[in-house]
């Protein structure tokens, strides 16, 4: 998939870009609360045309990588949250009976959650090191 933006900045062969507000926003449920309604989403992508800041330019994003990174950023967490209140209202009274189960399933879904919190972080850096998922520009758009 293919979107436009604007290069804030440059480093050697990759550039920030500031992506532009897409016809998908026009049907989005969360357009009213979303940073890219308001054009505040910054991405960094490889630059093999060498755009300069200024340059409005169109970057292709894997569509895979798009939904996988989806899944990760909003249902892992969910999912995690979940397994951490089953997991926690399943074994937490082993461990002590005198802590109601509501809260060891409350215990055991934040443990997860934040266990779910690290896990698409480090997803995060090995992503932003590996150069053949990132988004790359495409197209120097003409002013």
């Amino acid at each position: 998939m293919e979107e436009p933006g604007v290069v804030m900045e440059t480093a050697g062969n990759t550039a920030k870009i500031m992506m532009s507000r897409s016809g998908g926003c026009e049907g989005c449920k969360a357009a009213g609360s979303c940073k890219v309604a308001s054009g505040d989403r910054i991405m960094e992508a490889d630059n093999p045309l060498g755009a300069k800041p200024g340059q409005r330019v169109m970057v292709n994003i894997e569509s895979a990588m798009f939904l996988k990174a989806t899944f990760l950023t909003y249902m892992l967490p969910v999912i995690f949250l979940f397994l951490g209140a089953y997991l926690g209202g399943k074994y937490g009274p082993m461990l002590s009976g005198a802590i109601s189960l509501d809260y060891w399933q409350a215990i055991g879904g934040i443990v997860f959650l934040v266990l779910s919190a690290a896990l698409v972080r480090l997803y995060d850096r090995k992503v932003k090191r590996a150069t053949t998922i990132r988004p790359v520009i495409v197209k120097i758009m003409e002013e």
